[in-house]
């Protein structure tokens, strides 16, 4: 079933408790650190967090304020919380387990490139790849992605074969489609996008709508993306 959830800031959540994966997923969580905590990641795993509050540091020394990403493979203290921090924690299952490896990167505006938008959506949208999958160790992640939608711009309803793909809301406000379903989203919202299941993203405000897209796909198989023709914006939330 799609998954949508916007997130109570005090409480950890485990966002696939009802969703049934395809892809090599084996957490997706969204959890609040306490000075000092630690994130581990486990053998044959592969994980990318993503800072929504707080800051602290990678195994290396380097730290990271919020908004921004990390990627490692098996470590112990991947990243240790400074402060109170708020992340999603999204790890995918790892065949080989070689050298310990992290890389993070930050969620910055000014990096981004701006073009009509995409999948059939009306507007304007700016992106960039943190992450290809040349860039992870494994052949499970796809990509991680940085997006601003402009005001009264779509990301078009599409679908995926072999992927699947979660959203974070950053910052902004707009409506999400997925299925036949369409509601709202805001900071701190975090959708799932089965396989096969169209999906689209529709800022109606003045404001842009700041988000990031994480894909795992099915390893060995051929991505592929379908576009429905539409650009949502005729689309309302539903009660």
């Amino acid at each position: 079933m799609p998954l949508s959830a916007t997130t109570d800031l005090s409480q950890d959540i485990d966002l696939l408790q009802e969703i049934d994966q395809q892809t090599p997923w084996t957490g997706l969580h969204l959890l609040n650190l306490a000075d000092g905590q630690s994130v581990d990641v486990g053998e044959q795993e592969e994980v990318t967090l993503i800072l929504l509050e707080g800051g602290g540091c990678t195994a290396a020394g380097d730290c990271l304020t919020a908004p921004a990403a990390l990627t490692s493979t098996p470590a112990r203290a991947a990243f240790t919380a400074s402060g109170p921090t708020r992340l999603l924690n999204a790890r995918v299952g790892l065949e080989q387990v070689g050298e310990s490896t992290s890389k993070h990167d930050t969620f910055d505006a000014k990096k981004l490139t701006w073009r009509p938008s995409i999948h059939g959506g009306s507007g304007q949208i700016a992106t960039r790849h943190l992450w290809r999958p040349e860039d992870f160790h494994g052949d499970s992640w796809v990509f991680v992605d940085h997006a601003i939608l402009g005001s009264d711009s779509s990301l078009g309803h599409h679908y995926h074969g072999a992927l699947e793909e979660v959203f974070i809301i950053l910052a902004g406000t707009g409506w999400m489609t997925i299925g036949e379903r369409t509601f709202d989203v805001g900071p701190g919202s975090v959708t799932f996008h089965p396989i096969g299941v169209g999906h689209g993203l529709y800022n109606s405000t003045h404001e842009g709508l700041d988000f990031v897209r994480l894909a795992v796909g099915i390893p060995g198989e051929t991505f592929t993306t379908i576009d429905l023709d539409s650009d949502l914006k005729s689309r309302r939330p539903q009660d």
